[in-house]
């Protein structure tokens, strides 16, 4: 679904950062911390926080609302 002010947004970029957003959830849910998630998963721990940030918000913990809030 690409979003009609912003056709930059993809179907493979919700995709891919939903599968991110799985990543860093999961490693959340094991007990891991910003900074072991970040170093695991190659990503800067200012995205991991957000990402975490997002799943708080939300609410919820599903990955597709928040790849498409954050790159909305």
């Amino acid at each position: 679904m690409t979003h009609s002010n912003n056709p930059s947004i993809t179907n493979d970029t919700i995709r891919m950062k939903t599968r991110e957003i799985e990543h860093i959830l999961d490693l959340y849910k094991k007990g891991k911390s910003i900074i072991e998630i970040a170093g695991e998963l190659d990503f800067a721990q200012s995205y991991v926080q957000d990402v975490l940030l997002c799943a708080q918000t939300l609410a919820e913990e599903d990955a597709v609302a928040i790849a498409m809030l954050m790159e909305g």
